[in-house]
């Protein structure tokens, strides 16, 4: 939420220097257009206007038709070696995603305790210990509560010393 309004907290007198000085970046042009509306007054007004200007300016020498043909190809082969990244990225997630459905949640000792099964050594102490830190039964002044901590800790030990046994 913090990035839905960059430009917020900048004058009117920045906005229209910054849109001059980017007046070929069309997604920043975007986003000054969309502060400068909301914008009160006839000056942010007239910036406005100014920056859907040279945003026109922009949208009309994108290659359309007539354009040369070699800065078609020139378009095209950039489009495609995006393309070909953002197929690259979405194999890499569905793998992820499909080892992540295969690992077992059956109640192992490393799902037990939240962990990956190709865990290091040093990780599994620093889990123990926090967790000691935080659910120790001399902690809780509640007997109800020590009686429950004390039971929960016994089986989160187990576990430990199942782990760090390997």
């Amino acid at each position: 939420m913090a990035n839905d309004r960059l430009f917020r907290e900048w004058p009117l007198d920045q906005l229209a220097e910054h849109a001059a000085q980017h007046k070929g970046d069309r997604v920043l042009l975007s986003q000054l257009l969309i502060e400068t509306e909301r914008r009160p007054g006839a000056r942010a007004k007239l910036i406005a206007r100014r920056i859907e200007h040279a945003l026109a300016t922009i949208l009309t020498k994108l290659p359309g038709r007539g354009a040369p043909p070699e800065e078609m190809r020139r378009y095209l082969a950039i489009a495609a070696g995006e393309t070909a990244i953002l197929r690259n990225r979405l194999q890499d997630a569905e793998a992820e995603l499909k080892q992540l459905k295969e690992t077992p949640a059956d109640g192992s000792a490393h799902a037990r305790i939240y962990l990956a099964p190709n865990r290091p050594l040093w990780l599994i102490v620093e889990v123990r210990r926090a967790f000691r830190r935080r659910y120790h039964p001399d902690k809780q002044t509640d007997p109800a509560k020590r009686h429950n901590a004390k039971e929960l800790f016994k089986c989160a030990e187990e576990v430990f010393e199942t782990l760090q046994g390997r």
